[in-house]
This record gives structure tokens, C-alpha cells and sequence, in this order.
């Protein structure tokens, strides 16, 4: 006890600072957008835990053997106790106080929300400084993926002139736990956001909205304008995907062929052992597997600009609690790996080409994830209001992060004229 009392003693003053810490000070004091402290604080505590037990462990088997009492071993195991307790308490506040930072404004709103969505629950990001604006629907990339703080980074611009909602969808991050990823099919998504769009319409009164997606988000995206048309005024999609199965040949064929350019004989082998997509199982990695290098024959142009803030920096975004950052990965590989292989079917100049609202493409010029030849394709065949189609000259996949301002004044004029 002469040892332990010590030890509670810190044990309770440093629980106290973290209940202070998450309780007050970080949204209230210090209004921080960031957690890279806390991750390190967490691993630290989750280190000290994990060698503390394994130490408990060893010595005490050591001094089974050597029929000796074992007093280091239960200091040890104490020490791993306390700061594990430590550990799961940050855990827990940290996901009761995740955040969204405060917007100013005239109206202003800005709230980190769970919604209940044909019986699953859900989170948004609602920012703007006037909640009277027009509401901005954002759709991210995936299936799986997550940009509540990247997407707060880029469009904090846009929060003058509408709420930015970014819809944090099943089977990512926040949502991991909404649905089992097996159970994913593309009806749950366009069910769910079609009840996120009247939830929206709703509170905002408004009859339509704005609607925006990357990446798979822009084929979600345009299969909701398809299918509800009167529930938005216009879409802009960006690193537009079309046919999903096309699109996974061409980069398959492109990686192989790039990594036999250069000369990198072991991706080359390694591309060639795996095959041509189609997969029915391990479809996360395997398609990582080349789109990966993909990014690097993007780089290798010479023409992309740097994303000041990439998806991985929105990763440290108080939006998430610790265990909403390991659903940031988690949920990206399991949801990817239930889910993508559903999309193989779609065809988006078959069930998406005619369309009543307003559509603009904007296109990173040298977006190998998302073939501008099959974007082109779809292009030509798109009936719809008003369309265009713009190429962003030092972009790949992500031009709403590589030319932000010209893609926020893009967005701008697109919208306004809807």
C-alpha cells in the first residue's frame, strides 16, 4: 500500500486533467481543430500498458521458476492497470465531446450531429455562417472514406454563402457502426441519403439543395440527382467515377504497364501474379495494390500541385474520437472490401446519363484513379439542363484540394447560376 497510495495519487490528478481537458478546455479554452497531442498521449498510454503487462508477465513467470516472491511483477501490473484506466478514459471523452470548431456569423451554425437514418444512426457536419443560406450537401469518396475535417479545411470559404453539410456515410469513421459492411448495398446508400436530403430539407426549409460528391461520392451523387431530382438545384462531381469495373481495368493495365516502364520488376510480378480485377474476395488490397502507384505515376508529370491538407491530416480532426480514428482506417478496408465489389455492375452512362437537374464535372487533367476517357464518354452522353465539363490543369484525383480556390470559384459559379 506504501507504494500504491503514491501512484493513485497521480493516477487521480492525471484523470482529472483529462476530464478537465475534454470537458473544458479544449473546445472552450484552447478551441482546438486538431488532436496530434492526444493521438501521441494516447499511443504513450497505450505503450506504457501494453510493455507493463508484458513486464508482469515475464517477471512473474521468471520468478515462479526461481521460486522467489515477485513484488516488481505486481508494481508492474499495476502501473499497466492505471494507465490503461487512463487510456479508456480518454476514450471515452473523446468521443462524448468530438466537435465541430465554432463558425462566426449572423445565424451561425456549426454542430457535429448523430441522425437517425432508416433506423441506423448516422453523423453530419452542418457549417455555415448563416443557417438561412442555401444548404451544400457533400458526398466523400470511399466506399468507407471520410472527410468531415478535410472537407472543413477546403470549404470553409463556402460557409459565407451556404451550410456545408458533409454527410459522414455507413460504414465510415463515425458510422462504422451504422450497419454491418456485409450488409451494404447501393440501395442502402441511396435510401439513406435520399432520408439525409429530407432531413436536410426539413430543418433548413428548404424544397431543394446543392449537391456535391468525390469519387465514388460522385457516382452516388449522380444517382441521387437521377433518382430525386426535385430534391436538388444542381451537382458538381469531381474525380468522377462512371463505370466502376472499366475503371478498375484501365488502372489495373496502367499500373503494370508503368511499373514494366520504369522498370520496377517487383510490382510488375506482383500486379501479374494477382490479375485483372475482377475480385470476390481481398478487394481492398488488391485494388491498392495499383492504385497506389498510380498516385506516383500522377507525381511523376510534373504538373500536380501539393494538397496542403491531405485526407490523412483531416485524420487528427477533433471531429473524431480515438475510436472514431481507428474506424477512420478500419472502416475505409472493411467497407471497401464488402462493399466495392457490389459496384462492379454500375454503369453510370447506363442508369445515370439522363438527368433533369444542372451537372458539372470538374476533372483533375491528369486523374489516372478516374479515366478521363470514360469520363468523356459519359460526358457525350449526358442529357441534362445544363452541363460542363472542366479540366483542372495541375490536378489528379483530387482537385478540390490541389486548386482549391479555383475549384471553390468553380463551385461558386456553377452554383449560381442554378
Amino acid at each position: 500500500m506504501i507504494r500504491l497510495k503514491p501512484m493513485l495519487v497521480v493516477w487521480s490528478a492525471s484523470a482529472l486533467v483529462v476530464v478537465l481537458y475534454y470537458g473544458v478546455l479544449r473546445q472552450h479554452v484552447f478551441h482546438m481543430e486538431d488532436t496530434h497531442a492526444e493521438v501521441y498521449v494516447a499511443v504513450a498510454f497505450l505503450v506504457v500498458t501494453m510493455v507493463g503487462l508484458v513486464a508482469a508477465f515475464i517477471i512473474r513467470v521468471v520468478t515462479a521458476i526461481m521460486g522467489r516472491p515477485a513484488p516488481a511483477a505486481a508494481l508492474s501490473f499495476r502501473v499497466a492497470l492505471l494507465t490503461g484506466t487512463l487510456l479508456m478514459l480518454m476514450v471515452v471523452l473523446s468521443q462524448v465531446t468530438a466537435y465541430t470548431p465554432q463558425v462566426a456569423g449572423v445565424r451561425p451554425v456549426s454542430e457535429l450531429r448523430s441522425v437517425e437514418v432508416n433506423g441506423r444512426t448516422e453523423w453530419l457536419s452542418i457549417r455555415g455562417q448563416d443557417r438561412t443560406k442555401p444548404v451544400l450537401l457533400f458526398l466523400s469518396g470511399g466506399p468507407g472514406g471520410s472527410h468531415l475535417a478535410t472537407a472543413r479545411h477546403y470549404f470553409a470559404s463556402l460557409e459565407s454563402d451556404y451550410v456545408v453539410v458533409v454527410w459522414e456515410q455507413p460504414g465510415a469513421a463515425k458510422s462504422f457502426g451504422a450497419i454491418a459492411p456485409e450488409d451494404l448495398t447501393l440501395d442502402t446508400y441511396l435510401a439513406d441519403g435520399e432520408a439525409i436530403t429530407a432531413h436536410l430539407r426539413g430543418e433548413f426549409d428548404q424544397d431543394r439543395i446543392y449537391l456535391m460528391g468525390e469519387s465514388w461520392g460522385s457516382a452516388l451523387g449522380l444517382m441521387m440527382t437521377r433518382q430525386h431530382p426535385e430534391y436538388y438545384r444542381a451537382f458538381v462531381g469531381t474525380g468522377q467515377m462512371v463505370d466502376f469495373l472499366e475503371t478498375e481495368r484501365i488502372d489495373y493495365q496502367m499500373a503494370l504497364d508503368d511499373a514494366r516502364r520504369i522498370g520496377d520488376e517487383q510490382l510488375a510480378d506482383r500486379l501479374a501474379a494477382q490479375g485483372p480485377p475482377p475480385y470476390t474476395s481481398g478487394v481492398a488490397l488488391k485494388t491498392y495494390a495499383y492504385l497506389s502507384p498510380l498516385y506516383g505515376t500522377m507525381a511523376r508529370t510534373g504538373q500536380l500541385n501539393d494538397a496542403p491538407f491531405s485526407t490523412m491530416d483531416g485524420f487528427f480532426g477533433v471531429e473524431y474520437g480515438l475510436l472514431d480514428k481507428i474506424n477512420f482506417f478500419w472502416g475505409l478496408l472493411r467497407t471497401f472490401d464488402a462493399f466495392y465489389g457490389k459496384l462492379y455492375s454500375v454503369n453510370l452512362r447506363d442508369v445515370a446519363a439522363e438527368q433533369q437537374v444542372p451537372i458539372h464535372i470538374f476533372h483533375g487533367r491528369y486523374d489516372f484513379n478516374a479515366p478521363s476517357s470514360l469520363v468523356e464518354d459519359y460526358y457525350e452522353k449526358l442529357r441534362a439542363p445544363r452541363k460542363t465539363l472542366v479540366y483542372f490543369e495541375h490536378s489528379g484525383h483530387n482537385p478540390w484540394q490541389t486548386e482549391n480556390d479555383l475549384f471553390i470559384s468553380r463551385v461558386r459559379a456553377a452554383f449560381g447560376e442554378a
